[in-house]
């Protein structure tokens, strides 16, 4: 049976409605849903091959770089914790029998939806052509949002040019990230550099789209030839 992995990354209760997601995913999708949590999650990374960052990441960054060791390793699905009311199995079966075709996922469905690598940018204080780079990347991107996949559901095949060079950049970014990290590390599930944890400002120095989509989308715009879009969208109301 084809799977989709899902990651529930910290020791903090499933909300309800998180609940409702992965119930909808196990009926409705037709393929098995292998949830990684804490608990389980050497079945997935063995210890020693986790990069020394992911201790230090937010609930949410721990989800991305898992969404990518599994998709480099393993290929298959991912699927966001999330309302999902269609049947997988024709796209799984899709992307099996194409040899030109890499991913399958949903199109991004505006450009407002494009990772924000320019915020980012000004989050790592990076200098003003950086910053002016990419704020026209961004742009670039925005204006290719249709030929783009979106970053909560898709799947892959495991070693494809595509999920080897996502996976050497989101390690590169974590290397260099590490000492700061090691320094400021996630306090809280969904903290973003600035946020006020305890009354101070967070130092925590990881933007918030900087090792997913900031990664993901470019990369899906240079493979675009090799990525199908017909992929239903997940549940984006009432999943929190």
């Amino acid at each position: 049976m084809a799977r989709i992995f899902c990651f529930w990354t910290g020791s903090n209760e499933m909300s309800e409605n998180r609940k409702r997601g992965i119930a909808s995913l196990r009926a409705n999708t037709g393929c098995e849903i292998v949830l990684i949590t804490p608990d389980t999650l050497t079945d997935l990374v063995p210890a020693a091959d986790l990069h020394p960052a992911y201790r230090h990441l937010n609930l949410a960054h721990r989800a991305d770089y898992l969404r990518c060791y599994a998709m480099r390793h393993e290929g298959g699905g991912y699927a966001d914790i999330k309302p999902n009311h269609h049947d997988w199995t024709p796209w799984f079966d899709r992307l099996a029998s194409s040899p030109k075709l890499w991913a399958i996922g949903y199109r991004e469905h505006s450009p407002g939806s494009v990772s924000n690598m320019y915020t980012s940018s000004k989050d790592l204080g990076r200098a003003a052509p950086r910053r002016a780079a990419a704020y026209l990347h961004r742009k670039w991107l925005q204006a290719n949002h249709k030929r783009l996949i979106g970053c909560c559901a898709f799947i892959c095949k495991p070693g494809t040019p595509f999920v080897e060079e996502w996976w050497r950049e989101m390690n590169r970014r974590l290397d260099r990230l590490l000492p700061e990290l090691e320094r400021n590390p996630a306090r809280r599930p969904h903290e973003r550099p600035g946020d006020l944890v305890d009354g101070v400002p967070s130092r925590y120095p990881v933007p918030w789209t900087h090792i997913l989509g900031d990664i993901f989308h470019p990369l899906g715009l240079k493979y675009t030839r090799r990525m199908s879009r017909d992929l239903p969208p997940p549940e984006s109301r009432n999943y929190r």
